[in-house]
């Protein structure tokens, strides 16, 4: 870490925030001083580390290759940095508990990788240039190694090619390009690839002797971060440190004559631990208990449920059909709550663990449409994990009197394992008596109670809730909701009933948090299962900070339910534990692959996949994002939305074609109508084809249902902001949030109006903007949780808070941060707990503390890529000012690959390519600042009036770069 910071150095409390992040105050900088104190006595030297507060290496003593590697770029010595860039930074090597570390070397292992592909690019143009096609190939095989599925790359490399004279070499690059593609893709190359390839097969045919001349290239943006593996095998959780494929190398240069000083090399790219023995181990003392306690509760989590269940009971009980019998000369028939009610009472039980009947329902619909005959029960119960399987028969024995006769089945042999006959006078006694039988004979404890004290005592609820499950998982939503209702009418305190009620709602999402909310107040007197998912479900709705607990405790308590995997994922994705998020996701993925067949109203492995992609979004690896996408569409090659999901990644990546292609292959799956038109927007937005995006959006907008025109003129207005049309967007959002009609409490603005403030900033209209996002944040309509009250009104305060420093009104920006700090606490959504540094950081800049600010603004940074692009675009600035330019272009580069909602909603594309020209130009690299110059050109060539002055701006320096080329 002190290497990489080189002579800027690190604060201990940074240091502390990267490792100890868990620990007390003085625990750490106790261990931070032992680690520190042990590294000194390893180096031979007191005098290793230089600074008190700001650490830094002392350069005569240690020196660092990323330091080399950037010093040399700095010099212009580019072949001698290339040669000191071995492969990526910190390969393999893991620091499990240390989830800041994680990030930080993450974001730095994508900055060196970009760093040395815009390297590679340089010397490719630089040898082109001077005539040297030789060297130009090799630059660019280097460079399509790095990124091989990029194809402006592959077009540099087939160019290089044919100015070399060696036009196979170049269409054999076009083939390698294709099967790449394909492999790894399943998509066709990119059309510029197959042109030109086609170019040189026509040139070729008409006259061997003709070779074609290759147009100059264009500047190539550096490549995005080598792919790293989209599904993350569980990790050993009693290692504490990794050092498989190994990061650094430290070896002395110190004479064995003469006793000097040594002096240190770190190679960032090898490791062998001989050197740092002692030192490493010093520094795990301080390392290792936070390691070894976060594993317990993080990455140990899955083998501890797996440990603790097998402890206590090695038998996982499916409940099947129970056949009634109860009908004078009638058929007999299934479905009967009798199922429901037992698997729910018995699942009551201390000792064991019993399959769902959500679970069931979900299984059978999944396996066959013919309805749940003994052979697909089976097949279900097996596919859910159990072992035994209870199922039984239902007769009537006399006026008042029922018999149930239920038997045990080994679902490995098929033998019968025991029989029970019970009786009673309703169902509730059958299920409560037939439960005691159970658990007896699996060496368990018997629930405490009747089942009618955790569920309903009404009967006919019961069958109206357990004829709604069925058609639930049949996807008959609104036919189930009105079984839900029904028994809801007949027990209005049945909380599954009303959990259920709420999740099969057509109505608004007012109407759905008032459903769920009643569910919750219901919970407290369901069974502890039925508890713990509706209060999961509800701390997810509202980004609470329970919601990971609750989690947990699902997937301990019940390891067979995938409920508790989903939420735990999740709720590690709210805390913006990207690494902890993907292990719970993937057991969702591998167990829930009937889930991927389509026919039930819920996908969890559907919901898993999006969310571990989006980890990877969220931590910036597009790469990852991709190979997890892919995964999607070869799990679920008939899902419309698995390839509309890809083309969307793609799109974020930058590759039109592709994008286009993997849409096309959606839309002949099934068109979903706007979902497609989003896409396809999505897919102009990201590539800088604006007007192609309006089109579509004002297709939609004049053409598509109420529910849809409502949703292009949110769409519309954010498309016409990339392009400087305030006025025309600030009207169609303002549209939108008078049509959506929001009831909200007098004084207050609907959260409908996020966009109308932000066009009102864009606009310059910083008064009325500041006024409009603190009219949002005092809204409490929606909002039944504090949680997502507290969400917010913290992001609504820190919008409020950009438009007063903007406006030079940065008297309540300290009051401001000090309230959104406090007001965080109650969210669960850990960028929320940081927004108060990109307060401060506004504060800061305005009042001249550019270094402050910049670490202010840098504390606030969360996703580099899809966190809070404000941020980004305000610590750039910052970067500028103190004439750091190289430090700003990672920032700005992240926040481009981001996408134009949710966090990245609040400063514009043009926006940022304005800033990345302006910076790419002070660090002294006109072709790339040219590249962006000419987006803001392009961009703004329809603007409002406000903004020509800065168009002209960047027209004058497009031509004043062009020239000086």
């Amino acid at each position: 870490m002190l290497g990489v910071a080189g002579e800027r150095g690190l604060t201990r409390d940074k240091i502390i925030g990267f490792l100890w992040p868990d620990a007390d105050e003085e625990r750490a900088r106790r261990a931070l001083t032992q680690a520190l104190y042990a590294l000194r006595q390893d180096l031979g030297s007191e005098e290793a580390f230089l600074g008190v507060k700001d650490l830094r290496l002392n350069p005569e003593i240690i020196s660092a290759d990323v330091v080399e590697f950037r010093a040399a770029m700095v010099a212009g010595a580019l072949e001698r940095a290339v040669e000191l860039y071995r492969g990526p930074f910190l390969d393999g090597f893991h620091l499990p508990g240390a989830e800041e570390f994680e990030r930080w070397s993450e974001q730095e292992r994508q900055t060196l990788a970009r760093e040395y592909g815009d390297l590679l690019e340089q010397l490719g143009q630089r040898a082109t240039v001077a005539g040297d096609h030789r060297a130009a190939v090799g630059w660019f095989k280097k460079l399509a190694g790095m990124d091989p599925l990029n194809a402006k790359v592959a077009i540099a490399l087939m160019r290089a090619h044919v100015a070399q004279g060696d036009q196979a070499a170049a269409l054999q690059h076009a083939k390698v390009y294709e099967a790449l593609l394909q492999q790894e893709l399943d998509l066709p190359p990119d059309r510029e690839v197959i042109a030109f390839a086609e170019e040189l097969r026509r040139v070729a045919r008409s006259d061997p002797g003709l070779r074609p001349v290759a147009p100059p290239a264009a500047p190539v943006e550096p490549a995005p971060s080598a792919p790293s593996p989209p599904i993350e095998a569980p990790k050993d959780p009693l290692a504490g440190v990794r050092h498989t494929s190994g990061w650094a190398t430290i070896s002395s240069s110190a004479g064995s004559e003469v006793p000097v000083t040594p002096r240190w090399t770190i190679n960032f790219r090898k490791w062998y631990p001989v050197a740092l023995a002692a030192g490493a181990a010093a520094v795990l003392l301080g390392v290792g208990w936070v390691a070894g306690r976060r594993l317990i509760g993080s990455r140990g989590r899955t083998e501890q449920a797996s440990s603790l269940v097998a402890s206590v009971s090695p038998t996982l009980v499916a409940v099947g059909r129970i056949t009634d019998y109860t009908k004078p000369g009638g058929k007999p028939v299934a479905g009967l709550p009798l199922s429901d009610m037992l698997a729910t009472n018995l699942a009551r039980a201390s000792g064991v663990q019993v399959v769902s009947s959500a679970r069931m329902y979900e299984l059978l619909r999944q396996l066959a449409t013919g309805g749940d005959t003994a052979a697909v029960v089976v097949e279900a119960a097996r596919k859910a994990g159990a072992n035994e399987l209870v199922d039984g028969a239902l007769y009537q024995v006399g006026p008042d009197k029922l018999r149930l006769d239920l038997r045990r089945v080994d679902l490995g042999s098929g033998a019968v394992l025991q029989a029970y006959t019970v009786q009673g006078n309703d169902l509730f006694a059958l299920a409560d008596t037939g439960t005691r039988r159970l658990a007896q004979d699996l060496g368990a404890s018997a629930p405490e109670g009747s089942l009618a004290s955790v569920s309903t005592r009404s009967v006919a609820a019961y069958r109206y809730y357990e004829e709604g499950l069925r058609t639930y998982f049949a996807s008959n939503l609104p036919q189930a909701e009105q079984l839900f209702a029904k028994a809801l009418n007949e027990d209005s305190a049945f909380a599954m009933a009303q959990f259920y009620y709420a999740n099969s709602s057509a109505g608004t999402r007012t109407e759905y948090f008032r459903r769920l909310r009643r569910a919750v107040s219901l919970s407290a007197g369901a069974s502890d299962r039925e508890r713990l998912l509706i209060g999961a479900s509800w701390a997810l709705a509202n980004s609470s900070p329970a919601l990971r607990a609750i989690a947990e405790t699902l997937t301990v308590r019940y390891p067979s339910e995938l409920e508790g995997y989903l939420y735990t994922g999740q709720g590690a994705l709210l805390a913006l534990d990207w690494a902890g998020a993907r292990e719970p996701l993937n057991e969702v993925i591998a167990r829930d692959s009937l889930g991927l067949v389509g026919r039930s109203p819920r996908c969890m492995a559907c919901e898993g996949l999006v969310a571990l992609s989006e980890s990877y979004l969220m931590a910036d690896s597009i790469a990852g994002a991709l190979g997890v996408a892919r995964l999607w569409t070869r799990l679920q090659p008939g899902s419309a939305q698995a390839w509309r999901y890809y083309a969307n990644v793609l799109a974020q990546r930058g590759w039109a074609d592709s994008s286009l292609a993997a849409l096309h292959v959606a839309d002949s799956l099934g068109s979903d109508g706007f979902q497609s038109a989003h896409t396809l927007m999505a897919i102009h937005l990201f590539t800088g084809a604006y007007g192609e995006a309006e089109q579509i959006m004002r297709v939609e907008l004049q053409s598509g249902p109420p529910k849809t025109r409502l949703e292009a003129g949110w769409q519309l207005a954010n498309v016409l902001r990339q392009e400087g049309r305030y006025t025309e967007a600030l009207d169609l959002a303002d549209r939108y949030r008078r049509d959506l009609a929001e009831p909200t409490p007098l004084g207050s603005a609907p959260t409908s109006a996020y966009l109308e403030a932000q066009v009102l900033f864009d606009r310059g209209q910083y008064q009325a903007s500041a006024a409009l996002f603190d009219s949002i944040a005092k809204s409490t309509s929606g909002f039944e949780d504090p949680s997502a009250l507290a969400r917010n009104r913290v992001w609504a305060w820190t919008h409020m808070a950009d438009a007063l420093a903007a406006m030079g009104d940065t008297i309540r920006l300290s009051a401001l941060a000090d309230s959104v700090r406090t007001l965080a606490e109650a969210s669960g959504f850990a960028r929320d707990a940081r927004l108060h540094y990109h307060i401060r950081g506004l504060l800061l800049a305005s009042r001249g503390f550019s270094y402050e600010a910049a670490q202010a603004f840098e504390k606030a940074m969360t996703s580099p890529s899809d966190g809070f692009s404000r941020t980004n675009y305000e610590l750039a600035a910052i970067w500028l000012r103190l004439k750091r330019p190289k430090d700003a272009i990672p920032i700005l580069q992240a926040a481009i690959r981001g996408s134009f909602e949710g966090g990245n909603l609040y400063v514009t594309r043009t926006e940022l390519h304005e800033r990345l020209a302006e910076v790419w130009e002070a660090a002294g690299r006109k072709d790339s600042a040219v590249v962006h110059y000419r987006e803001v050109v392009r961009a703004w060539e329809k603007a409002d009036s406000l903004l020509i002055p800065r168009r002209a701006g960047a027209a004058r320096a497009l031509t004043r770069l062009t020239a000086s080329r």
